[in-house]
């Protein structure tokens, strides 16, 4: 008995030790590999057969996927994936993880700024496009899985050294021109006051036109049909009952919340802004805030927090030499009002870190007044806009956003820009920076101002725009359908004040005939007494989408 169950034990190890060398020669036979390719990814074409046919499919491998080597060439190798045998680029392998992140240099594909400490402040240091930048390290931990990017290369500019996000740089020199050329229309109207050849240079070639990936998250759902109201902070907190009851009264399912207006202040005790100002504002605290909102997103609603970027006296104030001055340095008062100067990084920080405050809270997050003040092109020579980098301005609002965008998005949140309605019509910037074919690229979502009552008589058209307000909408988004690539990014503030409900209606009606889906209606500061008198108007016409349970922006 205690022979066989030696000899049972003994084969047991035999077969242990067999199962051992098989897998342990198994691995190096097929040894795993990892895609390593200049780019984020690598398409590799796969000819099968379909119906007596020969077709070819397309297959995707982003950096970092784990394959089998199957045969080792030196310029191209078999690998398997899946179930597929594929021959890819023997340089596009990589024997470790960790080395699949690892590459020599990077191109800047648009000007970008660097960073002293991966996701910290700006260091005031631009790489330039085109520029080629040493990589000193790249980590997996910054390895976006489903993309393939890397988030952050460590790189030498000088005898610095940087950090820099990777959705701005490029493997190659030809990578980076690959976007040179847009599809997009462009107005030579301002090259009277600044030059021959400036409205290509400020709209286009200073400019990024690689379209951003579509991000949709899974804590905070896009939302592609927002029906919105905007109201203060103020009227929101003195009056939830009545907000709250619109939901069930309107097809609203949305509202835009006054967190910083144009006169500066912050409208709560803001951490965020404490770090920068004086403010002494005595309001809602953060958690006073964040509890307000949780209540309306547990009511349905999907809740935008609304932020004045450069129009803004309080900080202009406070550093004077990041605003908008005259030459001999006095503060430059337009409108009554100075500005932030948008050339500003200091201004840019202060602004993001605002709107990365608001993103912990509320599903999205929307910039206004992201433009120079007007007039600019009649004060040259007597203002000083303390451009450091020679930016066109539409350059630095759509870079500007951009930064925003980034900072907004690490919360799980969305960025919206509001733009003067012309810059639409006009196809150029308006002097303001507003660029929308730029900004598209910049923002998830873009909202133009055509209200109607802004628009002279004859306007695209229409005898008298503000008694025809939903013939002025329907025009107006006509040609937003030529202009925006993504219907979903077009969100249209409608006027709602000065009207009637059946106005409302008429221009709710028109924008969502002509094809889109979103919608905000501008109400003053949302006092009830507006608001109130136009409920009956606030409707869809094409009938509502199944709603999304709004996620709990609170962390």
């Amino acid at each position: 008995m205690k022979k066989k169950r030696r000899i049972f034990i003994l084969a047991l190890l035999s077969l242990s030790v067999i199962l051992i060398a098989a897998g342990i020669l198994a691995r190096q036979v097929y040894p795993t590999m990892y895609i390593a390719p200049a780019g984020n990814s690598l398409s590799v074409q796969v000819p099968s057969m379909e119906n007596g046919e020969i077709r070819e499919d397309t297959v995707t491998l982003v950096r970092g996927t784990a394959v089998k080597l199957r045969k080792r060439g030196t310029d191209t190798s078999m690998v398997e994936y899946e179930g597929k045998t594929l021959e890819v680029p023997s340089s596009s392998l990589s024997e470790t993880y960790a080395g699949c992140v690892q590459v020599p240099s990077v191109f800047v594909r648009t000007r970008t700024e660097l960073r002293k400490e991966k996701n910290g402040p700006l260091c005031q240091v631009a790489a330039e496009k085109g520029e080629e930048l040493k990589v000193v390290s790249a980590s997996v931990q910054d390895l976006d899985s489903e993309t393939g990017m890397v988030n952050w290369y460590e790189v030498v500019r000088g005898d610095e050294t940087y950090w820099i996000p990777g959705q701005y740089v490029e493997p190659d020199e030809e990578s980076v021109h690959a976007w040179d050329e847009p599809n997009v229309a462009v107005s030579d109207y301002w090259n009277a006051a600044y030059g021959e050849g400036y409205s290509t240079d400020a709209f286009v070639a200073q400019e990024d036109w690689k379209p951003a990936q579509k991000v949709d998250f899974a804590d905070n759902p896009r939302k592609d049909d927002v029906r919105g109201l905007h109201v203060t902070l103020e009227q929101l907190a003195a009056n939830p009952d009545y907000y709250l009851s619109l939901k069930d009264r309107t097809d609203l399912n949305a509202l835009v919340v006054e967190l910083k207006n144009e006169g500066g202040p912050v409208e709560y005790e803001s951490p965020a802004a404490a770090k920068w100002l004086d403010t002494g504002y005595q309001g809602l605290s953060l958690e006073q805030l964040r509890e307000l909102v949780r209540q309306f997103q547990d009511a349905g609603y999907y809740m935008i927090g609304r932020i004045s970027a450069f129009k803004d006296p309080v900080f202009a104030t406070a550093y004077p030499e990041e605003a908008i001055q005259t030459t001999d340095g006095q503060l430059l008062e337009i409108a009554q009002s100075t500005w932030a100067s948008p050339y500003s990084r200091k201004a840019w920080e202060y602004n993001a870190d605002l709107c990365e405050e608001a993103a912990g809270l509320f599903n999205e997050v929307q910039l206004d007044y992201t433009r120079f003040p007007e007039g600019l092109a009649t004060m040259q020579g007597e203002v000083e806009l303390h451009n450091t980098y020679d930016e066109s301005k539409a350059s630095a609002i759509q870079h500007f956003t951009q930064y925003v965008r980034d900072r907004v998005h690490e919360h799980d949140a969305y960025l919206s820009v509001d733009v003067f309605a012309q810059v639409l019509t006009a196809m150029d910037d308006q002097d303001l920076g507003q660029y929308v074919p730029g900004l598209c690229i910049a923002a998830d979502y873009v909202s133009p101002m055509p209200y109607p009552d802004h628009f002279v008589n004859g306007s695209l058209g229409v005898e008298n725009p503000a008694m025809e307000q939903g013939e002025m909408l329907k025009r107006y988004s006509q040609i937003a359908q030529s202009v925006y690539a993504d219907d979903d990014q077009y969100r249209p503030w409608l006027q709602g004040y000065s009207n009637t409900a059946q106005d409302v209606q008429d221009q709710i009606r028109a924008v969502e005939e002509t094809g889109f889906k979103s919608w905000l209606i501008w109400c003053s500061n949302g006092d009830t007494e507006i608001v109130e008198p136009r409920v009956k108007g606030m409707k869809t016409v094409t009938g509502k989408q199944p709603e999304d349970k709004t996620a709990d922006k609170t962390e």
